[in-house]
């Protein structure tokens, strides 16, 4: 991927705080639902933005924030949204099976071909991987779990996972022994700090299944902790207190998760592919700032507080892990063969 090296903001950083991510950690974010049309990319598109211009790195960190698309082509935004398209797109990433010498430059310079950039109100832009340029017969898709992008991950410092609507059913399937679904094989992945995002509308319909979802990550024991609810209000309807649902959902919800963020109204929610706007006054409001704080508390990282120094410690920090590093790209590698 293109080389984003930066410096640490000025201290006090962006309204509303920073994450601070040492050398050899990575966030990774895949964001679900249970239905479509509830706006998870809209979520994806916000939340990957927002934690671009809020991370803070170690000087020299050269690695990148970028979106992961798993939809076709031809059932997904991201080519339309991205302000420069890859020359190839993900699909390229199809064939790629791994080098036996271990050598990494045949994987970076098909990623470099495959990543498009989003202009975002940060110093660099975001990085998208979405299927752009010719379309490739054997590509799908990427795979919603990790095995399909353990080799880009070296590269990042924060994926967002724009996964699909699909989730509900693979988590019951794996209540009576299917495979893991797509939050269980992320959580099982080593050598990352994931928290998982479900996303729904304040419907009946959807909040049902979210409680079902929400059910069968318990029977599995899966880390309930780690996963944020994200509510978005298509239709622009606050009750009293300023809250999208009643009092009775949001108590059924809250319970059961690591935290619950009410995004409220966002019109572009109401667009069919619309991109939401990603200047600094929506990356900074409060309730998407506090979405992506949400994410870090639950992927067990340091959030630093609005008005403290956002800058990277190393005194503070766990040493770089070279190991750590190499197992993760030996992973990688393993998937794709």
């Amino acid at each position: 991927m293109v080389s984003s090296a930066r410096a640490n903001p000025p201290a006090g950083g962006p309204a509303g705080g920073a994450l601070v991510l040492p050398p050899d950690r990575r966030l990774v974010v895949p964001v679900l639902s249970g239905s479509g049309g509830v706006g998870r990319t809209t979520v994806a598109a916000l939340l990957a933005a927002t934690l671009h211009r809020h991370t803070v790195g170690a000087l020299g960190d050269t690695r990148g924030s970028a979106v992961l698309d798993c939809a076709a082509r031809g059932h997904t935004p991201w080519p339309a949204w991205v302000t420069t398209p890859a020359s190839s797109g993900t699909g390229t990433l199809a064939g790629y099976r791994g080098s036996a010498a271990g050598a990494d430059a045949d994987l970076a310079e098909l990623t470099d071909a495959a990543t498009s950039h989003l202009a975002v109100a940060t110093h660099s832009p975001l990085w998208v991987l979405t299927d752009t340029g010719p379309a490739s017969g054997s590509y799908l898709g990427g795979d919603p779990g990790p095995r399909w992008w353990l080799p880009v991950l070296p590269s990042l410092r924060v994926a967002v996972v724009d996964g699909d609507a699909l989730e509900g059913a693979r988590l019951a399937a794996q209540t009576v022994g299917g495979p893991l679904s797509t939050i269980g094989s992320w959580f099982a992945t080593p050598f990352l700090n994931t928290a998982a995002v479900w996303v729904t509308d304040t419907g009946e319909a959807s909040l049902q299944r979210t409680i079902d979802a929400l059910t069968c990550i318990a029977e599995v024991r899966l880390p309930a902790d780690r996963i944020v609810v994200a509510i978005t209000d298509r239709r622009g309807v606050r009750r009293r207190g300023g809250s999208s649902l009643p009092e009775s959902w949001h108590d059924l919800i809250a319970g059961r998760v690591g935290a619950l963020v009410d995004l409220g109204h966002d019109r572009t929610l109401d667009d069919q592919g619309g991109c939401p706007s990603l200047d600094a006054a929506a990356l900074d409001r409060p309730e998407v700032v506090e979405l992506a704080r949400a994410v870090a508390v639950a992927a067990r990282l340091h959030w630093i507080p609005e008005g403290e120094p956002a800058v990277y410690d190393p005194a503070n920090s766990v040493p770089a892990s070279d190991l750590t590093e190499l197992m993760l790209r030996q992973a990688g590698r393993a998937a794709l063969r």
